[in-house]
């Protein structure tokens, strides 16, 4: 049997993966820019997929985001 989700463990898995979600969006931008930089043409798609990637990492920052705000408040 679990025991019961607190507010402090709902927070710190949050924040957990909006950090997450933050790390990979940067490490996705990087690898696709240093991949068109240094391979261009031959890897035009995955460039364009990591982008895509960053970008859908970044949309789930934001829309974590009220999440933590809504959490913020039951600690105030």
């Amino acid at each position: 049997m679990s025991t019961p989700l607190t507010v402090d463990e709902l927070r710190a898995a949050l924040e957990e993966i909006r950090a997450t979600s933050a790390r990979l969006s940067a490490e996705a931008s990087a690898l696709a820019s240093r991949a068109d930089t240094d391979l261009g043409r031959d890897v035009a798609e995955v460039v364009k997929d990591l982008r895509a990637a960053a970008r859908q990492l970044r949309v789930t920052q934001l829309l974590l985001e009220p999440a933590r705000m809504d959490l913020a408040a039951l600690a105030a």
